[in-house]
């Protein structure tokens, strides 16, 4: 397993996590998933469950570990109706429903406390007005939340609370589709979204990633938004490579799902490559630098995708992007134009003008 520190905290987590909303409670299935995800070292949960028999699986299945190894985010707006999930902004009922799902899951506290799913700016105005964003800081000050967070699939919202900086940790759907303004919940356009994580880096704003295969069609092509299927490894990797992303959690409802996840960590560099979406990438997202480090090797063993990154993190006033480029063991000023690494890009950048305006910037 990989950990990334939380900027605005010391907790190191896991760089893939569990999402449990889609696990059904039949059995001994949630304990057993959930402990088998503590033993391969996940140790992030989204307690954002579909069923709220979960809970107590859940509690079934970390019951053998010290509450200190793992973390949990819970979200104010996610209730419970005939033992299943509804949606609420009732502020009662979210107060209810959070101090018995603590409970329930044996948790003590939450890591997280989420703004739920706030899509909408009349969604935020009654997040912020209506006494959830006041409970969730009571929540903080009680001791029973660590750190308040947002949950939402909207760019033009998540800019607004980091304006208002208002979070520690955002959760947002990131994949080649909905990056690529493809799919359901494909909100915001390309420029847009790629700015949103940029921002969120340069501001310490952590980012979990909901939906990383966009419901499971990008791994189908049949079914697949941009029309390739991509695998697992790849959508894994494509969302971990992004500015600001600590942990991607996808749903798992059994053990095998979770050894399947863990197939990342053994994956070659050829198996974690997702350049094919180059294939597949619309006319107004090319010339845009993804990170993804196709372009390998450099003759001048230059990390054409970090330098890429700290630059693009360092144009929004991020000034440890600046000492992380500096401490580089190569840099942009050692490119020769042997022109390799613009032949190899599938998006079509002009990397070698880059390295020079990059160069420039930074002085090295």
């Amino acid at each position: 397993m990989e950990y990334r520190k939380l900027p605005r905290g010391e907790e190191q987590i896991s760089v893939i996590g569990m999402g449990m909303g889609i696990i059904k409670p039949e059995g001994t299935v949630v304990e057993d998933t959930v402990r088998h995800a503590l033993s391969q070292g996940i140790n992030y949960f989204d307690l954002c469950c579909y069923y709220e028999d979960a809970f107590e699986g859940f509690k079934a299945g970390a019951k053998d570990c010290d509450r200190s190894s793992y973390y949990v985010q819970m979200h104010l707006g996610a209730v419970y109706k005939n033992g299943e999930y509804v949606f609420s902004r009732n502020l009662k009922r979210i107060q209810e429903t959070f101090e018995q799902k603590l409970d329930a899951g044996g948790v003590e506290y939450a890591d997280f406390v989420f703004l739920h799913c706030i899509d909408e700016e009349k969604d935020l105005a009654k997040v912020l007005n209506d006494g959830i964003l006041a409970y969730a800081r009571e929540l903080k000050d009680r001791g029973l939340a660590r750190h308040i967070a947002l949950s939402t699939h909207t760019p033009k919202i998540a800019l607004e609370v980091l304006r208002q900086d208002l979070i520690d940790l955002m959760m947002f759907s990131i994949n080649p589709a909905f990056d690529y303004t493809r799919g359901e919940y494909a909100y915001g356009e390309v420029d847009e979204r790629a700015a949103l994580y940029r921002k969120a880096a340069a501001m310490g704003v952590g980012i979990s990633v909901m939906k990383p295969f966009a419901g499971g069609q990008l791994l189908d092509k049949r079914r697949s938004p941009i029309g390739v299927a991509l695998t697992t490894t790849q959508c894994l990797h494509y969302a971990l490579d992004k500015p600001g992303v600590v942990t991607v959690l996808p749903g798992a409802t059994s053990p095998a799902d979770i050894d399947r996840l863990m197939e990342y960590f053994t994956a070659t560099e050829e198996e974690r490559d997702y350049s094919v979406l180059g294939t597949a990438t619309p006319e107004e997202a090319l010339g845009h630098c993804v990170y993804c480090n196709h372009c390998s090797p450099c003759p001048k063993r230059i990390n054409v995708g970090l330098v890429n990154k700290y630059y693009d993190l360092a144009l929004l006033g991020d000034g440890l992007a600046r000492e992380h480029y500096l401490q580089l063991t190569h840099h942009a000023s050692e490119c020769n134009d042997c022109n390799h690494c613009n032949v190899r890009c599938p998006f079509k950048v002009a990397q070698k003008e880059r390295m020079h305006a990059i160069a420039a910037y930074f002085g090295i």
